[in-house]
């Protein structure tokens, strides 16, 4: 009995020190994946999403995926070392006892497999309710960073009261999930307590009954109590390491998710001619989005050197009609050309430095000015000189640094207009033929609005200028104007044409509060 006891104690050691070799050896390797190729992997499908993204993959939920599900995963090496050398002791455990009583040994094996049903349905539970809680707190942090980024518009449409019902509301299911996860949590941590007691004495009674009859030895229950004892810590150790690894899945499950997430993908083509002029023509195009008609189709001709404005009500249209020239959707029918070339015909890297787009709220990082600019072109002659041209060159040089002043988290320490400016010049740097304006003058002031009013009048010398605008000052600047309602083009030309002869575009100019702008009626 001593040599095999000796014999099990060797085997143990070996195997113990061969799991903890093989996890050293694949931890490293483990975590430099997880930290440089799963994360990156992460930020190439991002890089990738479309509109339906957000409907998929909240924007807590990739945050959390990241920041601690990469880490947790590059900890899963650890964590099944653990499993392994748990289950090994739980097994020599019971080897041994079986050599000294097989009775007492079936026993361990159906407090073993008891201990471990109840502990596993508990902790699926407890694990369960922690990710309604999980999900509650990524709500509860995008709806909270969004009141905070937004918080001037909250103030000023009184909107306070019903976004802290919103996050009132949140608190109640991450209470709900939390009470529920509370109950099992008592019954894994507390009450299988009991059961293991009522166990081990039903172990103390039998072996009694054994010395009665002579069966056993008093140092023999000694033995079978110590390793009891051990077998429960063991058991205890697998439960842990098994929460644990469940834990992780639920984070290999959240990044799969993303890395699985399959976005709406266009084609490039192989046409390679990068001396566009910028001449656009939509072509009898129709689109229509979750079966839904959104153009019925439209054409019409945007010429280079001219401000062409895209007007119409809200759900008419316009912002498709950027959409579609930035390929983020392609038409159902009819063609959409650039220099009579169809679009999808031209090479990735042709179009994407020809199309650019200025949005109502452009995104500026938690960088320097010049580190902005220096994402899309390092030349810091070139940065200057657009600066220069779009009026912002003074007054960056007015700041303390200049250009490498720091422009807090989306540029709240300069104003609307600067910021506005500021990514102008930004998109210029790009050397784009053909730039998009969508609404960049709708948030302004008149000062600031009259300025970038100008800038477009200097832009459109050497650029194809199309603006989707909702006021009249851009309207009467622009050299042609595209009226849009429901989907379908209801007239194109000068603002002193339309006003004259078109009744949409008249209605449009009439309507003095957006809130009250509906859809025209149908001719």
């Amino acid at each position: 009995m001593t040599y095999l006891s000796l014999a099990f104690l060797a085997l143990s050691y070996f195997l113990y020190r061969l799991f903890f070799f093989i996890n050293h050896k694949y931890y490293g390797k483990n975590n430099h994946y997880c930290y440089v190729h799963l994360q990156q992997k992460i930020f190439d499908k991002v890089s990738m999403i479309d509109d339906n993204f957000p409907n998929k993959i909240n924007k807590g939920k990739l945050l959390n995926s990241v920041n601690n599900d990469v880490i947790n995963i590059g900890d899963m090496c650890d964590r099944i070392s653990e499993l392994f050398i748990s289950i090994l002791e739980i097994i020599i455990v019971i080897l041994i006892i079986a050599n000294y009583s097989l009775l007492i040994s079936i026993l361990f094996v159906i407090f073993t497999i008891v201990y471990i049903s109840i502990r596993n349905y508990t902790d699926r539970k407890v694990e369960h309710y922690y990710r309604k809680q999980k999900r509650s707190v990524d709500k509860y942090r995008v709806l909270f960073s969004e009141i905070t980024k937004g918080s001037s518009e909250v103030k000023s449409f009184g909107i306070m009261e019903p976004l802290e019902e919103k996050l009132k509301k949140i608190d109640k299911e991450w209470s709900r999930a939390y009470n529920k996860k509370r109950t099992y949590s008592i019954i894994r941590d507390n009450d299988v307590n009991f059961f293991t007691y009522g166990f081990k004495i039903l172990i103390y009674f039998l072996c009694l009954i054994l010395l009665i009859r002579e069966n056993i030895t008093v140092d023999v229950i000694v033995l079978i109590i110590g390793y009891f004892d051990s077998l429960f810590v063991s058991l205890r150790k697998l439960i842990t390491t098994t929460s644990t690894i469940r834990e992780v899945n639920g984070a290999v499950k959240r990044v799969e998710s993303i890395l699985n997430y399959e976005p709406y993908k266009i084609p490039f083509g192989e046409y390679f001619n990068d001396e566009i002029k910028g001449k656009i023509q939509f072509d009898h195009v129709s689109f229509s989005y979750q079966n839904k008609l959104i153009l019925n189709n439209i054409s019409f001709t945007i010429n280079p050197n001219k401000i062409t404005a895209i007007v119409g009500y809200m759900g008419s249209g316009k912002s498709t009609v950027f959409n579609l020239l930035l390929r983020f959707y392609k038409p159902n029918k009819g063609n959409i050309t650039i220099d009579d070339i169809d679009i999808y015909d031209y090479a990735k890297e042709v179009y994407k430095s020809n199309v650019s787009i200025v949005n109502q709220r452009p995104f500026v990082f938690n960088l320097s000015i010049k580190q902005n600019f220096d994402l899309v072109d390092k030349n810091s002659k070139k940065q200057v000189e657009m600066c220069k041209r779009v009026g912002i060159h003074d007054f960056i040089m007015s700041l303390p640094k200049g250009y490498n002043t720091i422009l807090r988290e989306d540029a709240k320490n300069i104003s609307g207009g600067q910021k506005q400016l500021i990514s102008i010049a930004r998109t210029l740097l790009t050397n784009s033929e053909i730039l998009l304006f969508d609404e960049v003058t709708s948030s302004l002031d008149p000062e600031t609005a009259l300025k970038i009013e100008r800038v477009l009048q200097d832009l459109k010398k050497d650029h194809t200028i199309l603006v989707i605008t909702h006021k009249k000052e851009l309207m009467k600047l622009a050299d042609q104007l595209i009226v849009l309602n429901n989907g379908k083009v209801v007239g194109i030309g000068t603002h002193k044409e339309l006003i004259a002869t078109n009744k949409y575009y008249q209605e449009l100019l009439t309507r003095r509060s957006p809130s009250k702008m509906g859809v025209f009626r149908n001719e």
